[in-house]
C-alpha cells in the first residue's frame, strides 16, 4: 500500500528487518537471500558471518562492498556491480485501544511506529490525549509517547520499535486549556499534570510584540455551575520564578497593549529623512533640527509653526522665529511630547514667477521663469517646435500695468520674428534677445497647409484594390476608383457601399450608379482621410425575412415590387405588421413603401442583394373575461363590507 512506511537510509533496520537480498552482476553473477540471526548477523558464503545489528542500510551497503570486495576482486575494479535489497518485510499484530476513532487490532509491517498505527486506527478523538500515549507490552508499560515533542520540536520516536501483540494505549485527556488573544499560536492545548501558565504560553510560541501581561485573564469554571474570572500578572510571576496552575477547562486570554505612543515629536515641511523622533524631557528645538538630515533650500525658518496637545486634548498653535533661533547662540525653544513642528515651502508661501508657452511646440505648458530666460530659451526647454508649426513669428501676450484710465486693456500683444535656426543660433547679443518677464503667454502658431498624408482605401471588384493616398483636397470617389484601375466586369454598383471614419460618421448612402453616369453629381463627394469603398460583386437575390411564413432568398425579378417577393416567402403571418415593411438595399440605404390613396409603392426600385424585412407584432392575450368578473365582484364585496362596518360603528 503507499501509505506503508518504506525503509530510510538513516534507520536502523537489523535485526528488525529478517531478510536481505545481496546481489552481484557482470564479471561475477551470483544472488543470496539471507535471513538475520538473533544477533543480527548474516553468513554470507565463502565470506562468513557479518554484523548488521544497528546498521542502516546505506551503512550495510557500504560495509558488504568493503567485506566482499576482498572476496571479490571485481568490485574493486568496477568489472562487477553490488547491489543490497530487503526481502519481503516481517508482519506483526499490533492492538490500539482507548480514545481513538476506529480501536482494534491490525496486522501491519513490521517497519510500523505508533504514529502510524494512529492514523491506522482512524485518528484520536477530540477529547484524547497527545502527551500521554503509552505502549504496553506483556502487560507492561514500556514507553509513554509525548506527541508534542514531535509536533513542537521534531523530536523522532522511531525509536519505539513495535512487536506482535503489543498495545497502544490513547488515553482521554485530563488537562485542556484553550488560549486567545495576544499569542503566536492560540488554540487548545494539552498539559501534563504538573505544567501550568508558563508552559501553555510556551505551547502557543510565546507572546506577539504587543501583548499586555500586567493583567492575563483566566475564566475558570467552578463546580460546573460558575465562572470565576481571575487576574495574573504574569510579569510578577517571573520576576519571581512562580508558576500559576491551571485546571482542566480554564480559558485564557492575553489582552493586547492598547496605549497611545506618547514620547514623541513630528516635524514636517522641507525636510530631508524621517518626520519622527523620540522625545525625552528637557529636548529643545535645536534639539531635534541636529537629529535630522538637513534642511532643503526653500525652508521658510522665519514663522514656524508648532502645533501642541493640551491636557484637556485641545490644540494650541506656537510661532516661532526658527532662523534667528539656530543663529543664536542664547536662543532656543522647549519642546513637548507629541508636538508637531511645521516648516513652510518659500515656494508655496513666495510662488516663483513663472511663464506659459502653446500651440505647435513639443512640450506645451507653463515654466519656472529664470533669470534673463529668452523667447529661445523658454521655445528649447518646450522641446522645439512641431512639424506642421509656422515658424515665421511668435506671439507674446504681456500683462498690461494698470492703469485707472485703461481699466479695459487686458494684455500686450507683442510679435517676435522667429525661423527654424531659431533655437540653434547661440551667437546672438543680448541686444537682439528677445526676454521674457512673469507671466508671459507665448503662442506659436499652427501652418495649416501643412499636413500628413492623408489616405484612403478601395477594395473588391476593381482591378488594383488596396491603399491610396489621396494627391488632392478635391480628389472625388470616382477618381479613386479610377487610380485603382476603374471596375472589373464582375463589379455591382448597386451595392456599393462608403464608410467614413472620420468623427464617427461611419456609412454613407452613396448612388453609386448616378455618380458614375455624372460625376458632377453631388453625391460624388470629396474624399477625406480615412475613407473606405466596398465595390461588391454582383447579387442575383433578394432576401425576406421576418413576418412571413417561410423566410427565404429569392431569386431578383427586375421590376417586380415587394408584393411579388412577400408572395415568394410564403405571404404574411398572422402577427406580420405590413403597414412597417422595410427594405434594405444592397448599398445600406433603408427605404419603406409609401401609400396613396389605396395604393402601396416604392419610392425606389427594389434592387439585387437586397433585404426586405417584415415586422412581427406582439402576441394579444385574450382577456378571461370570467375571470376579471369574479375578481371585480370580489372587490365590490369587500368594499361594501368596509361600508356597512364604518355605518354601524358611527351610529352605534
Amino acid at each position: 500500500k503507499s501509505d506503508l512506511p518504506c525503509p530510510q537510509s538513516n534507520h536502523a533496520l537489523a535485526p528488525l528487518h529478517p531478510r536481505w537480498i545481496i546481489t552481484i552482476w557482470g564479471e561475477v553473477e551470483l544472488r543470496h537471500d539471507l535471513i538475520v540471526d538473533r544477533e543480527g548477523q548474516i553468513f554470507i558464503e565463502n565470506v562468513g558471518l557479518v554484523k548488521l545489528a544497528g546498521l542502516t542500510l546505506k551503512q550495510v551497503r557500504k560495509k558488504l562492498f568493503r567485506i566482499m570486495g576482498k572476496s571479490y576482486s571485481s568490485l574493486l575494479n568496477n568489472k562487477a556491480f553490488l547491489d543490497v535489497s530487503l526481502g519481503k518485510l516481517r508482519s506483526i499484530r499490533v492492538y490500539v485501544v482507548g480514545d481513538v476513532k476506529a480501536p482494534g487490532v491490525f496486522t501491519v509491517p513490521a517497519l510500523f511506529t505508533p504514529l502510524h498505527m494512529l492514523f491506522y486506527a482512524g485518528g484520536v478523538n477530540e477529547t484524547a490525549s497527545l502527551r500521554n500515549i503509552q505502549v504496553v507490552r506483556n502487560d507492561r508499560k514500556i514507553a509513554t509517547i509525548d506527541f508534542y515533542e514531535f509536533l513542537k520540536e521534531g523530536k523522532e520516536f522511531a525509536n519505539v520499535r513495535l512487536q506482535t501483540h503489543d498495545v497502544i494505549l490513547v488515553p482521554t485527556a485530563q488537562k485542556k486549556v484553550h488560549l486567545s488573544g495576544a499569542v503566536k499560536k492560540p488554540a487548545v492545548f494539552e498539559l501534563k499534570p504538573n505544567e501550568g501558565l508558563k508552559e501553555a504560553i510556551e505551547l502557543a510560541g510565546g507572546f506577539v510584540e504587543n501583548a499586555y501581561l500586567g493583567n492575563i485573564q483566566i475564566q475558570r469554571f467552578v463546580d460546573n455551575k460558575d465562572i470565576k474570572l481571575i487576574s495574573v500578572n504574569y510579569e510578577e510571576l517571573l520576576k519571581n520564578h512562580e508558576n500559576f496552575e491551571l485546571l482542566n477547562g480554564d480559558r485564557i486570554f492575553v489582552p493586547y497593549l492598547d496605549r497611545e505612543l506618547l514620547n514623541y515629536v513630528t516635524i514636517s515641511g522641507p525636510i530631508y529623512g524621517p518626520d519622527r523622533f523620540e522625545y525625552y524631557p528637557g529636548m529643545t528645538i535645536k534639539d531635534l533640527m541636529n537629529q535630522i538630515d538637513s534642511l532643503r533650500g526653500d525652508a521658510y525658518l522665519e514663522r514656524v509653526q508648532i502645533t501642541r496637545i493640551l491636557p484637556d486634548r485641545r490644540q494650541q498653535i506656537l510661532s516661532i522665529n526658527l532662523k534667528d533661533i539656530l543663529e543664536s547662540p542664547q536662543a532656543d525653544f522647549p519642546l513637548m511630547a507629541q508636538d508637531h513642528i511645521s516648516i513652510s515651502s518659500s515656494l508655496s508661501l513666495f510662488p516663483p514667477d513663472s511663464v506659459a508657452i502653446y500651440g505647435a511646440v513639443n512640450k506645451p505648458g507653463k515654466y519656472l521663469l529664470k533669470k534673463d530666460m529668452s523667447l529661445k530659451d523658454l521655445i528649447f526647454e518646450a522641446g522645439g517646435f512641431l512639424k506642421n508649426a509656422l515658424i515665421t513669428e511668435a506671439e507674446v501676450s504681456r500683462i498690461y500695468p494698470f492703469k485707472p484710465k485703461d481699466r479695459n486693456k487686458l494684455a500686450t500683444l507683442l510679435t517676435v520674428p522667429i525661423d527654424s535656426n531659431y533655437t540653434k543660433d547661440l551667437l546672438v547679443s543680448p541686444d537682439e534677445q528677445f526676454f521674457l518677464k512673469p507671466f508671459d503667454n507665448v503662442f506659436i502658431r499652427t501652418n495649416s497647409d501643412w499636413e500628413l498624408q492623408r489616405n484612403v482605401s478601395v477594395q473588391g471588384e476593381v482591378v488594383r484594390p488596396g491603399s491610396y493616398t489621396l494627391q488632392s483636397k478635391t480628389e472625388r470617389i470616382t477618381d479613386l476608383i479610377a487610380r485603382a484601375g476603374g471596375l472589373k466586369n464582375t463589379a455591382y454598383l448597386e451595392g456599393a457601399r462608403f464608410y467614413r471614419t472620420r468623427d464617427g460618421v461611419g456609412q454613407i448612402g452613396i448612388d453609386f450608379k448616378k455618380i458614375f453616369k455624372n460625376p458632377d453629381d453631388p453625391q460624388n463627394i470629396f474624399l477625406q482621410a480615412g475613407d473606405r469603398i466596398v465595390i461588391p460583386e454582383k447579387m442575383f437575390t433578394v432576401r425576406v425575412v421576418g413576418g412571413v411564413h417561410f423566410p427565404v432568398s429569392v431569386l431578383y425579378e427586375k421590376g417586380k415590387g415587394i408584393d411579388y417577393y412577400i408572395k415568394a416567402a410564403g405571404g404574411y403571418t398572422d402577427l406580420a405588421d405590413k403597414g412597417n415593411v422595410t427594405i434594405k438595399l444592397a448599398n445600406g440605404k433603408q427605404i419603406q413603401p409609401k401609400r396613396f390613396l389605396f395604393w402601396k409603392y416604392l419610392p425606389e426600385e427594389i434592387t439585387a442583394g437586397s433585404t426586405i424585412f417584415v415586422p412581427v407584432l406582439a402576441e394579444k392575450k385574450e382577456i378571461d373575461w370570467s375571470g376579471a368578473i369574479r375578481d371585480a365582484a370580489a372587490v365590490l364585496s369587500s368594499v361594501a363590507t368596509t361600508i356597512l362596518i364604518y355605518d354601524r360603528f358611527v351610529n352605534k
